[in-house]
Order: structure tokens, then sequence, then C-alpha cells
């Protein structure tokens, strides 16, 4: 066991991370034969994709394998630190081992929602000329952060939370690794705390094997057996806030359940998006627009709780933020509707933007303007 801890040593989830197609958990209606991910290996031609969903689902694995297989050069680079030169020579570069019959270079870009339109810009040339195939991974909605462009030049590939049958699979895996036995209550339990993020599940693992070790009696065992009660004495590991694909999905829903008045299902999204971190200030003030919106003068005691509760909640924050966020979607799902207000404003400014330069009536001027339109009448 010496060394087990030792700095240099890998995470778990970088020992354990799959070589192939094989070896994934999940996704499998994206890896069959003839779906997406194998389209993108038998391509003869440079490919370009960008593949969307939550933390530690494998979209960094999947792009090593399919460039693994499409038998090229990966390359990484960061959406941080890369500027328009380092895509430029990175460009050459793979034009220079097509030009060489070194063959194909793939260029990763994991978080590519981070790169500016002026970086995404630097992409479009390179992408067109096929010198060099683009594999991106996002935690945000590519149609929301990647210029129209870009977009129209790739191919979005989105990839969901992963089943807790597969993370129960990955615990298993992780757990082989780190000379441990799991059991399966445990490993379910690590599957509901991950929600779908394998690289969580694998973090608990991990915190499990300095947690079974640290016991005098168990460590002398092969392999170390971990008990129910390790999980209680866990170092707290952090949510991976909120699965920033998910975020316009989730906040659609919960809007469009309070217009079909189903406050069970407004609870429900409101929940979801309190759960995963969103900022209860940008849930407040969708409740405020939507109390104006889709309420309006049906109900005009909606826009005053609505408004009092964006107030309250910036004030107390959360964790009692929930409650009053609860009443006013309550109150909201469970108001009559009507647009009117919404659709009566958007044909005033229609009707305004082509009478910008009539004059005011007189009849409706103040004092001093009615006066000097008098003179100027004059």
């Amino acid at each position: 066991m010496d060394g087990l801890f030792s700095l240099d040593r890998k995470p778990l989830a970088a020992r354990i991370r799959p070589g192939s197609i094989s070896e994934l958990h999940g996704h499998e209606d994206l890896l069959g034969s003839g779906g997406p991910i194998e389209r993108l290996i038998a391509s003869k031609r440079t490919v370009a994709a960008v593949f969307a969903g939550p933390p530690g689902i494998g979209k960094t694995t999947l792009a090593h394998i399919v460039a693994d297989r499409r038998n090229a050069e990966f390359a990484a680079l960061s959406a941080t630190t890369a500027g328009v030169r380092d895509i430029k020579e990175i460009s050459a570069r793979g034009l220079a081992r097509l030009r060489s019959g070194d063959g194909e270079l793939v260029v990763f870009i994991d978080e590519i929602h981070r790169f500016s339109r002026t970086q995404q810009d630097a992409l479009l040339a390179p992408t067109e000329e096929g010198a060099f195939s683009l594999l991106g991974a996002t935690t945000e909605n590519p149609y929301a952060t990647l210029s129209p462009a870009l977009l129209s030049r790739i191919t979005v590939i989105r990839m969901g939370a992963l089943s807790a049958g597969g993370i129960a699979e990955i615990v298993i895996a992780g757990a082989n690794e780190e000379g441990m036995t799991i059991p399966d209550d445990v490993v379910q339990e690590i599957a509901s705390r991950s929600s779908g993020d394998a690289r969580k599940a694998l973090q608990i693992v991990e915190a499990l094997a300095i947690v079974a070790r640290d016991d005098p009696e168990r460590r002398l065992l092969d392999p170390v057996p971990v008990l129910p009660a390790d999980l209680e004495n866990l170092p707290e590991i952090p949510s991976a806030g909120i699965d920033r694909s998910l975020h316009y999905e989730l906040t659609s829903a919960l809007i469009k359940s309070l217009r079909a008045s189903d406050a069970a299902g407004s609870l429900h999204f409101l929940a979801r998006l309190i759960v995963a971190g969103e900022d209860p200030r940008f849930i407040a003030r969708r409740l405020a627009i939507f109390a104006a919106e889709d309420v309006g003068l049906a109900d005009p005691q909606a826009l005053i709780i609505a408004g009092h509760a964006l107030a309250i909640v910036a004030q107390i924050g959360m964790p009692e933020g929930r409650i009053v966020l609860a009443e006013a979607a309550i109150y909201l799902a469970g108001a009559p509707k009507s647009r009117s207000v919404i659709e009566l404003i958007d044909a005033a400014v229609a009707e305004a933007s082509h009478a910008q330069r009539e004059p005011v009536p007189d009849h409706l001027r103040g004092t001093i303007t009615a006066i000097e339109g008098r003179y100027l009448k004059r």
C-alpha cells in the first residue's frame, strides 16, 4: 500500500477512463451501429462535432476514443488560454500533417462555450478547409452560446446524464481499482448522490477508500471492505452545480407548467432548479415576468406577490428563500391567465416604431410644448 495516495497518483476517474466504446457505460442510443458516434468514426473526411451535456458523463473520454478510432493525433486547446494565434498555429500543423501523409489531427476544445466570438470565428476557416477535425464539449446549451456561423459547420450531439445502473457499474469498477468491496446498498446510495455524474461518483469512491483504510483492522484485509456507516464519515463533496445544458430546459419546463396551471409540476421543476444550485434571484425574476406576461390583468395581485417574492429572496437568500419561491409559484399556477397586457404593449410598440416623427396632438401636450406648438403654426 506504500505510495497509494502519493501526490503523483492520478485521480481514480483518470485511472479507469475507458479506452474503447465497449468499455463506455451508458449512451447506448449514441453508440450503436449507424449512430452519430459511429458516423463520426467512419467518416473519410474531417469532422466537426460538439458533445453537449452535464458534467461527468464521458464527453472528453468519447473525444479521445473517436480520435483513437480515426487513427488521428489528439490535441487539446484550452478555452481559457488559447488565442487566435494558437488556433492559426494548430491549423497550420493540421494541414502540414495532411500534406506530409502523417494523418489527421483531432483538436479537442473542452468547455467550448467559453470561446469568445473572435475565437469562434477563428475556427471557421480551418473547419471549412478541413485543416483538422474539431471536437468540442460543453455543459451549456450550444444553440445559445455558440455563434450561428460555427453552429452551421458542426454537428451537435446531445448527451444525457448517466443512468443509476451505469453509475453503479462505474462505482464497482472504481472500487475494484481501489482494492475494495462495496455493498450493493452503498453502491446504490452513491449512484443516487452523484445524480448521473460519474466523476462525482468516483470522488465518493476515493473518499470511501480513505475512510475504510483509516480503520486499522480493515486496512489489513484484501480487498478492503466498505461499510454503510462509512458514508456518514465522508468529507463534503461539492455539487457540480446546475447542469448548464439543462438550464434553459428546466426554466422552460417551469414556465410551461405554470401556464398549464399545474402546481405539482411547477413545484417539481422549481425544486430541480433549486437542487441544481440555480441562483434563486434568477428564479424569482422569471416568476415576476410570468406574473406580468401570462397572468396579467386576469389577477393583478399576482404581480404584487411575485414582486414581493423577488425582493424577499434577494434579502434572505437560501435555504429559506425556497419557501417564498414555492408560495409564489403555487399562487401563479392557480391564478387565471391572460396575455392581454403583453399583446397590447407589443402592438403599441410596433405602432410606435412607425410613428416616432409624428407630432403629439395639441390637446395632449404640456403647457410649454402647447405654447411652442402655437408659435410654430404662425
